[in-house]
């Protein structure tokens, strides 16, 4: 059986990059985590601990704000933003599980995990197959079963 290489294409765990500058919002939940990289003197984490990446909690959501505490930093006190701002539409879910976060918006889910992979430099990602350069069978093409999948396998196809 002969064997095709293909490159997979990764999507970023970026809010607004994986739902869109519209929607992002509708995917901001309490008690869910993120990654933001805080640079701001007048942050208390930054004042603390210096900049970088810090992973936040949404404890709740009200009147436009979420409020957020730091998971690793419990000695840092409640935060909040503005739920339409720059901030929470950059935050990166530090956990994803694309057939419960994404379902229907990635088309056939098992022709999509041959397909598409997710930026894991800061998320967990989770019951997906998210190496970014796969090995399949011949027969397995059976699965790229439209002539948009067939176009994407051929688009994506590693020579050697």
């Amino acid at each position: 059986m002969k064997k095709i290489k293909l490159k997979k294409t990764q999507f970023s765990t970026t809010l607004y990059k994986l739902f869109g500058k519209d929607n992002y919002q509708t995917h901001l939940e309490v008690g869910r985590e993120y990654w933001w990289y805080f640079t701001s003197q007048d942050s208390d984490i930054v004042n603390k601990y210096g900049t970088g990446w810090y992973k936040i909690k949404i404890t709740y959501i009200r009147s436009g704000c979420l409020f957020y505490i730091f998971s690793d930093y419990p000695d840092i006190k409640e935060n909040f933003c503005p739920v339409n701002c720059f901030m929470a539409s950059t935050f990166v879910l530090a956990e994803i599980d694309p057939v419960k976060d994404l379902g229907e918006s990635l088309g056939n889910i098992e022709t999509a995990k041959y397909k598409y992979c997710f930026d894991d430099k800061l998320t967990i990602v989770k019951n997906w197959p998210n190496e970014r350069k796969i090995e399949i069978d011949e027969d397995l093409l059976k699965k790229f079963n439209d002539d948009i999948d067939f176009l994407w396998l051929m688009t994506n196809k590693i020579d050697e």
